[in-house]
């Protein structure tokens, strides 16, 4: 079985770190609200809100951490070029371009 290759700048592999975390805290958070919400030793236990409370704890914490890792991410230096309007955010409408082609940081003095 081959093993994925991966490109050079495709950041950290995170592998299942995010998953494990948010069931980790899923759990704390399950164990919890059951316990809080049942009152006393008298009453029966919850675990209908334990449960329900944990599932809600796993999805946004594991879109959380998937937001951190996509908002982590560099983009392509490509991005900043193109055959648009403005290549460049920012860029001044019909300003022409400086060096459209050059690379930028390579800009002769």
């Amino acid at each position: 079985m081959a093993t994925p290759q991966r490109t050079p700048n495709a950041g950290p592999n995170y592998g299942n770190v995010p998953v494990i975390v948010s069931a980790v805290i899923a759990g704390f958070v399950a164990v919890t609200t059951a316990v809080v919400s049942t009152g006393g030793a008298t009453n029966t236990f919850r675990w209908e809100l334990g449960l329900a409370a944990g599932c809600i704890a796993f999805i946004v914490c594991l879109l959380t951490f998937l937001l951190m890792i996509i908002a982590a991410k560099p983009n392509p230096e490509s991005l900043g070029r193109g055959s648009g309007v403005n290549r460049r955010f920012g860029a001044v409408p019909g300003a022409e371009d400086k060096d459209p082609e050059e690379p930028r940081g390579n800009a002769p003095h």
